[in-house]
């Protein structure tokens, strides 16, 4: 007898993770950070363990929260970037060098600026979705760990994400988005329902 999981998981192998992957989460996984999320990997430190940042996870602080002599801070909102170190920001943009010093991740999205140029780019009116976002907290993985995770069907890779709308968007939308860019294979993941007991 045919199930939901032999529907959801019919695709082919996934790719190994790398720095500009994009990780999306099977639907049935049940988490509050991980569930239908869509993660950018960073970074492979050596020895073979895995850190990224959720994109698509919003929360209802912005910049001024952390800052609250600054107004226009108002303007900029904070996304979870995963359960570790909720104290610790990151930065990810499309502006490369016009913010500072600054690291590539993938062609056209960027980790990492100098705070005063940001500030100032902000205060200018600078357009802000789809050009930077922020984030608290990050994912991590332990060597070996995420390999594990995929090769379970937890997460599917994207080794090539378009990165002209990685930073547009947010929530369940985000992620259908981003699923629908894995093609055919993934497709039944779409007609999941968000909350399995009602399939």
């Amino acid at each position: 007898m045919l199930d939901l999981k032999d529907l959801i998981f019919s695709g082919p192998p996934t790719a190994t993770p790398h720095m500009g992957s994009l990780l999306l989460s099977e639907p049935l996984l049940e988490d509050n950070y991980f569930s239908r999320s869509a993660i950018l990997v960073l970074d492979e430190p050596e020895g073979g363990g895995h850190f990224g940042l959720i994109l698509n996870k919003p929360t209802d602080v912005t910049l001024r929260n952390l800052m609250p002599d600054w107004e226009e801070g108002e303007r900029v909102p904070i996304y979870c970037g995963g359960p570790v170190d909720l104290q610790r920001m990151f930065l990810l943009h499309t502006l490369g060098e016009r913010l500072g010093s600054t690291t590539e991740v993938l062609p056209g999205i960027y980790v990492g600026a100098d705070l005063d140029k940001t500030i100032e780019y902000i205060e200018e009116g600078g357009e802000i979705d789809g050009k930077l976002r922020f984030f608290l907290g990050y994912c991590g993985w332990s060597p070996g760990q995420l390999a594990g995770e995929i090769n379970r069907k937890s997460w599917a890779v994207n080794a090539l994400p378009q990165c002209p709308n990685l930073l547009r968007g947010e929530g369940v939308d985000y992620w259908q988005r981003e699923v629908k860019d894995l093609g055919e294979d993934y497709r039944g993941w779409l007609v999941v329902p968000t909350d399995p007991s009602l399939n």
